[in-house]
């Protein structure tokens, strides 16, 4: 037996001198283009201190990054909170007593657009800002119990000490939360009883750490935080809290059917109706969920885009504090049977398809799943450890009867190539994996960190269904936008980055729609090639549409193995290190308006192979004056009939600003696979701010921008058959 190793709005046209004020009026008929702010980047967020506010309070808020001037609007995704705005640094922030506590997104709005949700907490204690005075042990800062405090290290090598009054057989958590709060800080906590006794550390192998203890005796108890490496850097921050009220910690399965009640089991402390037990720090309890109750999960997930973790939902309970997640599946669910499923010979039944909720209780624990199937077989299967917040490293390995190792899955590796939001490398394993024959075979899973780890909350997931073509698609800021958030401009367009995940052989167009824009905003269907996998998608938004933070959905639309499936686009952040991760809104700002912008459209409805393109080009400027005649780039992605990239023959490449309208010519190749293929164009160009009469300003600087037009589709047909 094996086992395993140890370790539309369009624009009239008339003739217009260049670098000079220009307003062209708007005409039916035309779809977009899209504009670029030209005088202001839009803002990135770098950190917010503190990190924290009580609910039923008020806190002064400081943020740092980048482009913060003219801040117009600062907006919390919770309900109950208001924001301040006081300068371009400074927020005041209010909470309604009635707001849940959690992490929640904050963004800011200034007139070069918006910025990343940046996570901002709620707490239902109070919580005080620590001082760089508490790097004593004499100087410790007193917290309140329950309470916290938001702190940072301040230089290398920084340690802080915070001190409670705690009495016998309390039962207390100490937590810290640096991750989840968007912070660089790795920290660690000891915690030291009266008598100068180190009683608690909390353990490096958690991606947060977390102490629960029986204090064993009366009298001020001393916390000890430092970071990891002893480090430091301006987001080197953290929230400690201190809590001996009743509160949920854990639920397990933390995965349930959508479409019926479940029974699951909470774990926490002083839950109610639960007797105490002297020997026992926390409790367990079983309770009935039912999935139609649960809120959508406001908490920043920190899963790969790929993973089905979107189904996230807050579980709360009465009389606790905090909330655990929950997630929904659509496949039948298994439940780990623990003890009984440790050996290939107690292994558990279970039936493809399947999604699996596992844990492991104790350290070295092995979890054994038996199935069969039938010759050809092919399963895809995809783990979560690392994805659902644990310090954790899944190995999956297939075996048949006798015990011999058919497969090992393990770590996912990064894709080559640019960033994508599935390419990413993760600790997760996943693949694919067909039956040499019918028979029995039985799942193995492990965790590579498990020697010394086990718990009620070391729980994982394992998806196994059949393997069958598929996609995914995802939204995020496009290039002028990718690392702070969809800026729309009054009067203008912008475009939205979109990626389809094209899974097990899927090769079929994929349409983007919106889903009941917000008033004042309009969007064209963007038809994605069935080679293409990547593409754009514009938004009008019109001149008088009010500055705000809006949401935006979108929909993708596909033919799949004869069955029209329409799934929700999933919303995505960009950071510079190109690490995606998913948020729970697409959300966009409306900020100043378009200083300059462009559309095109086809002069043909349909093109043969060859043929030549004609574009009608109209463009627009306002508040500017223009250096030269931009230079054009055209954008489609052509491919022959084995899939090989080609390209336009001669694309005018310049567009004449002594007339507002254009026309634009290129030839198709005659060599090409026919089909639907988007069009879009791009423009660099030097402008210039027009002089006010404000004799005090200073004169105005010549900067490069770039501005995209419009998004079309062309319908290339094949060359009729001639005798």
């Amino acid at each position: 037996m094996w086992l395993p190793p140890a370790s539309c709005h369009n624009y009239g046209a008339r003739p217009m001198a260049a670098r000079r004020f220009i307003d062209c009026l708007v005409i039916l008929g035309l779809s977009l283009c899209s504009s670029v702010s030209l005088f202001a980047a839009p803002p990135e967020l770098e950190s917010l201190f503190p990190l924290s506010c009580q609910a039923g309070t008020t806190a002064d808020i400081k943020l740092k990054g980048k482009n913060l001037n003219s801040m117009r609007l600062c907006q919390v995704a919770a309900s109950g909170v208001s924001v301040k705005v006081i300068d371009d640094q400074s927020l005041q922030i209010s909470v309604d007593k009635k707001t849940p506590a959690g992490i929640y997104h904050l963004r800011v709005l200034t007139d070069g657009g918006l910025s990343q949700p940046y996570p901002f907490q709620v707490t239902g204690w109070p919580v005080l800002t620590a001082k760089e005075e508490s790097d004593q042990p004499d100087s410790a800062l007193e917290l309140s119990l329950p309470g916290g405090v938001d702190a940072r290290f301040e230089h290398t090598g920084d340690i802080d000490w915070y001190a409670f009054d705690g009495t016998k057989d309390q039962r207390v958590t100490l937590r810290c939360h640096s991750k989840s709060l968007n912070s660089s800080a790795e920290p660690l906590l000891t915690l030291i009883a009266p008598d100068g006794e180190e009683i608690a550390f909390a353990s490096d192998h958690w991606r947060e750490p977390v102490v629960h203890v029986k204090l064993p005796r009366s009298g001020v108890y001393q916390i000890k935080v430092f970071n990891r490496d002893y480090s430091s850097d301006p987001s080197a921050l953290y929230y400690l809290s201190v809590n001996s009220e009743p509160s949920l910690l854990a639920a397990f399965p933390a995965l349930i059917n959508s479409d019926q009640p479940a029974r699951i089991t909470i774990q926490g402390i002083k839950l109610p109706g639960v007797s105490q037990n002297a020997s026992q720090i926390l409790q367990q309890k079983e309770i009935t969920v039912d999935p139609q109750s649960l809120t959508a999960s406001h908490q920043p997930v920190t899963a790969l885009p790929t993973s089905p973790l979107k189904n996230r939902f807050q579980l709360g309970v009465p009389e606790l504090e905090g909330t655990v997640s929950l997630m929904t599946t659509d496949l039948p669910l298994v439940v780990d049977q623990e003890p009984e499923n440790q050996s290939q010979k107690t292994a558990q039944l279970i039936k493809i398809p399947c999604d699996i909720a596992g844990q492991f209780l104790k350290p070295r624990d092995l979890d054994w799943y038996q199935f069969t199937a039938e010759k050809g077989q092919e399963l895809c299967i995809r783990a979560f450890g690392e994805q659902l917040d644990q310090q954790m490293d899944l190995e999956l390995s297939l075996l048949d009867s006798s015990g011999k190792l058919l497969k090992s899955l393990t770590d996912k590796a990064a894709a080559k190539g640019t960033a994508t939001p599935v390419s990413a490398a993760s600790l997760d394993p996943e693949g694919t994996w067909k039956a040499p024959k019918s028979d029995t075979y039985y799942l193995l899973v492990r965790d590579l960190y498990g020697s010394s780890l086990g718990g009620f909350d070391r729980q994982y997931r394992v998806r196994i269904e059949n393997k069958q073509p598929d996609f995914q698609a995802y939204a995020h800021p496009a290039d002028s936008d990718r690392y702070s958030g969809i800026s729309l401009h009054q009067g203008g367009h912008t475009h939205v980055a979109i990626y389809v995940d094209r899974q097990h052989g899927f090769s079929e167009p994929v349409r983007i729609q919106a889903v009941d824009l917000p008033e004042g905003l309009s969007a064209d269907e963007v038809i994605i090639p069935a080679h293409q996998s990547e593409a754009r998608f514009a938004i009008f938004t019109n001149k008088n549409t009010p500055r705000n933070i809006v949401s935006l959905s979108l929909k993708a639309v596909a033919t799949v193995q004869d069955r029209e499936i329409v799934k929700q686009v999933q919303p995505q952040t960009d950071s510079r290190s190109n690490s995606f991760q998913q948020v729970a809104t697409l959300a966009a700002g409306i900020a100043k308006p378009a200083s300059f912008s462009m559309k095109i459209k086809p002069r043909q409805g349909k093109l043969a192979l060859g043929e030549k393109v004609e574009l009608d080009v109209q463009w627009k400027s306002t508040g500017s004056e223009i250096s030269g005649n931009p230079v054009l780039k055209w954008h489609i992605d052509l491919v022959d009939a084995k899939g090989k990239q080609v390209s336009l023959i001669k694309p005018v490449t310049s567009l004449d600003l002594k007339f507002s309208e254009n026309l634009l010519t290129a030839q198709l190749p005659p060599k090409m696979q026919p089909g639907q293929y988007s069009l879009w164009l791009s423009a660099t160009l030097k402008v210039t701010p027009l002089q006010t009469d404000d004799k005090t300003q200073n004169k105005q600087k010549q900067v490069q921008i770039e501005a995209v037009s419009n998004i079309i589709t062309l319908e290339i047909q094949p060359l009729s058959n001639k005798k």
